[in-house]
C-alpha cells in the first residue's frame, strides 16, 4: 500500500510540475485577483489529486487535466457569484488605480496582454474554456476531446468567440 500511495504521489507531482504554467493561465482567465487565483489554484490542485485514480494508464493525461481545471474554474467562478452578490464589489476605478501603483513599469505588451484577459474574462464559461485551451495550442480534435464537442463545433465557436474577442478587443486600442 505505501508503494502505491508513493507512485501515487509522484505521479501527482509530475503532473503538476508538468502543467504548473497551464493551470496558472486558466487559474488568471477566471479569478479576477490574485488572492482568487491561488485559491482556484490550490482547489484544482486538490481535484487532481482527488481524481488521481480515474486516471486511466495509457490515458491523455492533459485532456484529463484540462478538463478537471476547466471544470473546477467553472465551480469556482459560479460559487464566486453567488458569493459576490452578497458582498459588496470593489470599485473597478479604484481596483485598476491599485494595480497600477503595484506595477509602475508595465511595457506595451504587458498591457495588450491584461487587455486581452479583460476581454477573455467578459466571455461566457465555455468561450473562455475555448479561448484558453486554443491559447495553449491545443489543436481542434484535443480542445473537442476536453470540451466533449464534435471538431466542427469547436471549429464554429471558436470562430464565434474570436469575433467577439476582437470587438472586445477594439475598445482597448490593442487589437
Amino acid at each position: 500500500m505505501n508503494a502505491e500511495r508513493q507512485n501515487s504521489e509522484r505521479q501527482f507531482l509530475e503532473l503538476v510540475d508538468a502543467n504548473r504554467l497551464k493551470v496558472l493561465k486558466i487559474c488568471h482567465v477566471y479569478a479576477r485577483n490574485p488572492a482568487d487565483r491561488d485559491d482556484l489554484y490550490q482547489e484544482i490542485l486538490f481535484q487532481i489529486w482527488r481524481s488521481l485514480p480515474s486516471l486511466k494508464a495509457g490515458g491523455y493525461a492533459n485532456t484529463w487535466l484540462y478538463r478537471i481545471a476547466l471544470n473546477t474554474s467553472i465551480s469556482f467562478v459560479r460559487k464566486q457569484a453567488t458569493q459576490s452578490a452578497r458582498t459588496v464589489a470593489c470599485d473597478q476605478e479604484q481596483m485598476s488605480r491599485m494595480a497600477e501603483f503595484r506595477q509602475p513599469e508595465r511595457t506595451k505588451t504587458d498591457e495588450q496582454l491584461a487587455d486581452l484577459y479583460v476581454a477573455i474574462a467578459k466571455l461566457d464559461n465555455v468561450e473562455k474554456a475555448l479561448v484558453t485551451l486554443f491559447l495553449e495550442d491545443l489543436s481542434y480534435e484535443q480542445i473537442a476531446e476536453v470540451m466533449g464537442l464534435s471538431v466542427p463545433n469547436v471549429g464554429v465557436m471558436l470562430h464565434r468567440a474570436k469575433k467577439k474577442l476582437s470587438v472586445l478587443m477594439e475598445g482597448t486600442g490593442h487589437e
